[in-house]
């Protein structure tokens, strides 16, 4: 009876640590997700805002050529405050009434996540609408002699 008793005594604290064991099995992996899907939300929203962006510059602009380069230049501002490499298709008539839509995409690096690795990207886009006023009047090139 005493060697019973002995060893149920002598396994106390013995469920905690086990306890203890599985829970940071579980904690780990999850702190390391948290910054993984913090990462591709960041390149989502970079990708949104700047398709947001650069419709309301090309919507704004006096021609189809402005248009485009305003487009361009609204994403080359957004490229230099995310850092991410954004990539911009510019779709639509740029005419009375026209719609225009933008679609901006980026690859996200997951390896600059810490002790993650090489593994690899992840594409991410944006996309935005507007559409041309109606009422705008385009500059028109002069007629050539």
């Amino acid at each position: 009876m005493r060697g019973i008793l002995f060893r149920i005594r002598s396994e106390s604290g013995q469920a905690l640590i086990s306890g203890l064991i599985l829970l940071a099995g579980v904690l780990i992996p999850l702190m390391f997700l948290v910054p993984l899907f913090a990462r591709v939300e960041q390149g989502r929203l970079a990708a949104e805002q700047a398709a947001r962006d650069a419709v309301r510059a090309a919507v704004q602009s006096p021609s189809a050529t402005a248009a485009k380069s305003a487009a361009e230049a609204a994403v080359a501002r957004a490229r230099t405050q995310t850092g991410e490499p954004l990539e911009l298709t510019l779709e639509g008539e740029f005419g009375r009434g026209g719609v225009l839509r933008a679609r901006v995409r980026t690859d996200v690096d997951l390896t600059r996540i810490p002790l993650f690795g090489s593994i690899g990207t992840v594409e991410v886009s944006g996309d935005a609408a507007a559409p041309v006023d109606r009422y705008r009047s385009f500059l028109r090139a002069a007629p050539s002699p």
